[in-house]
């Protein structure tokens, strides 16, 4: 039987969160019955790491111009000139569709609004796999809801905490709504592997105790939260470095400059690391002595935790949002306020100073990213979830 063609709507050509987690699910479909297609956005100039892994991994994608739901339609005026602009480029998803005889439309990514409308509007199930928290404005947040009740036969929340979100606004998901977490390769991130020499390319000595904010240079990351934080912690425990690993959006280098700026003011710029995206993920995971994710805002899942877990790295994390699902706090990390600065330097010093606790909740966050996180669990459920969807065996 010839397998059934899927294509994958996706906001972005990059390679953080939900890039990663859409490559990791494609490259892993059973062939035999699925074949995947990933479409990409033209809307902002990208590097194109995503469409380099998915040529790579002999993954078919086309690029388009497809509207996204960015941050600058978060408007009075901006949210309107979005919808202007996805009417009028309603025409390319169908088209495409059809040339490739799609069976199913994936939109990975609630910012993603034309593979819905195509869908409906070539009669072909539609699942939309949502991997935000978007909690203002409440314009935004109420018409994500909509769209996603409105246009969806089936829902993936990657965390109970987004399930819970969308059905506070969109009551009628109920039944639809699935959470499948995502998923991390604890082959890849692993104990075993060495990070010793991007420590020395970094210029951390072995004295030293590294502390990694990993992921998306952005507001409501919480990179200035993290900064005020290590400031307080550093003046305790002066064996402290901070390493900030990721870049801001194509066209914002503002905001590196400004948390930059807030570092020397703060007196801890020559405390803090700046590298930039790095490819090796595995390898800035192994590099660290612990993670921090200071979201400011809940975070949706935080994909950096589990890969730290499996990697056997103790996290610190805000208290709310997917972290309070994967993090246990006392046995693999802690949680703090995401508004306390700080209760998170008082866990960087607790953590810096007790290499043995490191190594324990690291271990023990292993263990449980190897039981909670698998990909089988997580490809075995999105093929199942495609086979219902569209009624095949």
């Amino acid at each position: 039987m010839k397998p059934a063609t899927i294509l994958y709507p996706h906001s972005s050509d990059e390679l953080y969160g939900s890039d990663v987690v859409l490559l990791n699910l494609v490259r892993r479909l059973d062939r035999a019955r699925f074949r995947p297609m990933v479409l990409l956005p033209t809307d902002i100039p990208y590097q194109g790491a995503l469409s380099q892994a998915l040529d790579e991994a002999g993954i078919a994608h086309r690029a388009l111009a497809m509207p996204v739901l960015r941050r600058r339609y978060f408007s009075a005026r901006g949210m309107p000139r979005f919808i202007r602009d996805l009417w009028r480029g309603r025409q390319g998803i169908p088209a495409l569709a059809r040339q490739e005889g799609v069976a199913l439309i994936h939109s990975n990514t609630s910012a993603v609004w034309g593979g819905a409308l195509a869908a409906s509007r070539l009669g072909i199930p539609h699942i939309w796999h949502v991997h935000e928290l978007v909690t203002d404005p409440l314009l935004v947040r109420k018409l994500i809801a909509w769209m996603v009740n409105r246009y969806s036969d089936r829902v993936v929340a990657i965390s109970r905490a987004v399930a819970e979100h969308l059905l506070k606004d969109a009551p009628g998901l109920e039944g639809r709504i699935t959470v499948i977490y995502d998923a991390v390769d604890t082959e890849r991130f692993a104990p075993t592997v060495s990070g010793q020499a991007l420590r020395q390319a970094w210029g951390v000595g072995p004295e030293e105790v590294l502390v990694g904010v990993v992921g998306r240079i952005s507001a409501w990351k919480g990179q200035d939260f993290f900064l005020r934080a290590f400031a307080q912690a550093v003046r305790v425990e002066p064996r402290l470095r901070a390493v900030i690993v990721g870049d801001v959006p194509p066209g914002e280098d503002w905001r590196r400059d400004a948390l930059q700026q807030l570092a020397r003011e703060l007196g801890v710029a020559q405390r803090v690391l700046w590298p930039g995206y790095h490819p090796d993920a595995p390898r800035v995971m192994a590099a660290l002595d612990i993670l921090a994710l200071p979201s400011i805002k809940p975070e949706p899942f935080g994909m950096v935790v589990i890969e730290a877990m499996a990697t056997g790295k103790p996290v610190i994390a805000t208290d709310h949002g997917g972290p309070m699902e994967s993090v246990v706090h006392g046995q693999t990390g802690l949680l703090v306020s995401p508004t306390a600065p700080e209760e998170m330097a008082q866990a960087l010093i607790r953590l810096a100073r007790d290499p043995l606790l490191r190594r324990t909740w690291g271990a023990q966050g292993r263990a449980r990213a190897q039981t909670l996180f698998s990909f089988d669990a997580h490809v075995n459920a999105f093929q199942a979830l495609y086979a219902s969807a569209m009624k095949i065996e």
